[in-house]
């Protein structure tokens, strides 16, 4: 308890914000949702953690001499996971875990490599994703840009990319095999999904994993081993990706899905008839006229969706919904915790 002490008293204020802001999202979502309810105390007792860790590599540096793999995951839950099985394994100082935070399977990304298209991409986030924080400057912030993080990372470590099978991380995948492009490390590909699915699932026991930041940390370090069992990249692979990451760069839409094992864009109202339903259950269970908090409605459609678009985009189209008069709201949309829904 002391060492957790130590650390609240050396965060910034924008850390304190970020931990307090993960804390309240958990809190919003679990809300009358049994099943995220009974995962919340393991969601947190990770951060407590990670949180841990994290202080302790800021203190360390993340990168070093001795860093002769760099391990890169598409979200910070996932990456999380994996630092603390990294560091259970006693492979801290020669394994190092990077974060690449942003949600590629929403948004634009026309020309994303390029200024315009981050510039593009920062102002729909801001126009259209609702963080729900109370000042300003929490307003949605513009990605780290992950080339000024693959500058870091020293020319004799080996790359290896973790992905599941989701629009998000084959997105990201590709994004960043182009930012690679001019790097002679060694880049391996780790779908960690597939591994687990091969390790762990049995005809009667069979978990379907949305993103790698529902695989529990046991596992991830169970398949660890496995990471570069295929080889590095050839160099036709990576140019073949690199191709293929400047055909998605080309495309207009703001949702991707993953369908037959591939990327698809999608309309941007692609969820809206499955939250109109996810509302109408939700009321079927209430007394007639009564409301139902939004931070419900999201939780209860990404407790049972198939594809990993995440909280923000839900709660932006529910909110897309009361606009276009389908829903009729009480309270303010400022925040999913802050507003209820019920059909017209």
């Amino acid at each position: 308890m002391m060492e957790i002490r130590n650390v609240i008293d050396e965060l910034s204020s924008e850390d304190v914000r970020t931990a307090l802001k993960l804390v309240m999202f958990q809190i919003d979502l679990a809300n009358g949702n049994k099943q995220l309810e009974e995962n919340i105390f393991h969601n947190l007792k990770g951060f407590y953690d990670d949180l841990l860790l994290a202080q302790n590599n800021e203190k360390t540096g993340e990168w070093s001499a001795d860093a002769a793999k760099i391990h890169i995951l598409f979200g910070d839950s996932a990456a999380g996971s994996l630092r603390y099985a990294v560091k259970q394994m006693g492979l801290s100082d020669t394994n190092k875990v990077v974060s690449f935070n942003d949600r590629y399977s929403i948004g634009p990304i026309w020309q994303l490599h390029e200024e315009e298209g981050r510039k593009k991409r920062y102002e729909w986030l801001r126009d259209h994703i609702n963080n729900g924080y109370d000042s300003p400057e929490d307003d949605v912030e513009e990605e780290v840009y992950p080339k000024s993080i693959i500058a870091q990372i020293p020319a004799e470590a080996s790359i290896v990319l973790w992905v599941g099978n989701n629009a998000h991380d084959y997105a990201g995948l590709r994004y960043t095999i182009y930012l690679l492009r001019n790097c002679l490390n060694k880049v391996f590909v780790f779908n960690a999904e597939d591994a687990c699915s091969r390790r762990f699932n049995t005809p009667d026991r069979f978990i379907d994993y949305i993103h790698l930041g529902e695989v529990p940390i046991e596992k991830l370090q169970a398949v660890f081993g496995e990471s570069e069992e295929n080889g590095p990249l050839s160099r036709e692979t990576r140019e073949q990706l690199e191709r293929e990451w400047l055909t998605l760069a080309e495309q207009q839409e703001v949702l991707r899905i993953w369908h037959d094992n591939k990327l698809v864009g999608v309309d941007e109202h692609y969820f809206d008839a499955y939250l109109l339903e996810t509302v109408e259950q939700l009321l079927s269970e209430k007394p007639k006229g009564e409301f139902i908090k939004a931070a419900r409605v999201v939780g209860q459609a990404l407790g049972y969706c198939e594809q990993y678009v995440g909280d923000q985009y839900f709660e932006f189209r529910l909110r897309e919904l009361i606009y276009a008069g389908k829903l009729e709201i009480k309270g303010v949309p400022r925040a999913m915790r802050f507003y209820s829904v019920r059909m017209k």
